[in-house]
């Protein structure tokens, strides 16, 4: 059971409008073994009950309400503030943790003290592979995506997940926010989440910064959880994927450069252009993202 008074792990979970989705996610903590957690909800300004459902089933959970949505980074940061447990572990409204999982990555970080942060094999809910582990993006990755890439060049850049069928645990580049543990050294180092990303790549940044400084960072497959993917962010789709472009081209330009954001960006927007015959309404979107980052580029992105 994941319980008080002298928590190992601090648990957060963002929630917007996922009220069922969240209830589960919340009985699969508390079935959790082997390891104590104290669990923040921060909920941003949810309108289907929610936060009232957190407070009357979910007692020992510490309720922060938001008055509206305030954003992935943010919304954690307000956990992160006020967390007690030695591990902080982000993990989604929309997920359920296996009864071990919490514990192995906690056991996983006691037995490696240079891994800094660490994360499980995800699948879907019909058991289906997820993700477990990313490598970092770069331009060539970038390029691969597109569907107008051959298939020389998709297997000379390679993919950037990791097998599913990779038994043993691995350094890995970044793991998925929906469920990552990170140590408070970590954090007391390289800071909280960058609150310039408000959905999307808050996880990919802080990964890139606690390796720079020097920690490892692995993926563990022996814990696992599933991920209905997107159910947040379903809510609001094409806001969803404005966010993704906006957020990708704003770690390029914090983590690679002005150079390489401006490339990629270009990348985006040819591909958008390409692409605007069989799907017109997602390039649509996509060039607005793009052109909005144009216009913000010496205003609001750092």
């Amino acid at each position: 059971m994941c319980e008080m008074p002298t928590p190992d792990v601090t648990v957060s979970l963002v929630s917007f409008n996922t009220r069922d989705l969240l209830r589960a996610a919340l009985q699969a903590v508390e079935a959790s073994r082997g390891v104590s957690c104290e669990v923040f909800v921060v909920d941003n300004g949810s309108a289907d009950g929610s936060a009232d459902m957190v407070q009357a089933e979910f007692p020992a959970a510490r309720l922060i309400r938001n008055p509206d949505n305030r954003g992935f980074a943010a919304a954690n940061n307000l956990a992160i503030r006020r967390a007690a447990g030695r591990y902080v572990l982000l993990l989604n409204p929309d997920t359920e943790v296996s009864p071990d999982a919490i514990r192995t990555l906690a056991d996983y970080l006691d037995r490696h003290p240079d891994t800094g942060i660490c994360g499980p094999r995800i699948v879907f809910p019909d058991g289906t592979f997820q993700s477990c582990g990313y490598r970092f993006p770069t331009v060539w990755s970038e390029i691969r995506q597109s569907k107008n890439v051959n298939r020389l060049v998709k297997a000379l850049v390679g993919p950037e997940t990791f097998p599913a069928d990779w038994p043993e645990a691995r350094d890995v580049d970044w793991v998925d926010g929906a469920c990552l543990m990170i140590r408070r050294e970590v954090i007391d180092r390289i800071g909280p989440l960058d609150e310039q990303y408000f959905l999307y790549a808050e996880e990919l940044d802080w990964c890139f910064n606690a390796r720079k400084a020097g920690w490892r960072v692995a993926a563990v497959p022996a814990a696992g959880i599933v991920h209905h993917q997107g159910k947040s962010s379903a809510q609001v789709s094409d806001r969803s994927l404005e966010y993704f472009m906006d957020t990708r081209l704003r770690y390029y330009r914090k983590n690679r450069g002005l150079a390489v954001a401006l490339f990629v960006s270009a990348v985006y927007g040819a591909g958008c252009l390409k692409q605007w015959r069989s799907e017109p309404r997602k390039s649509r979107v996509k060039l607005r993202a793009v052109s909005r980052w144009w216009a913000g580029l010496f205003g609001r992105a750092r």
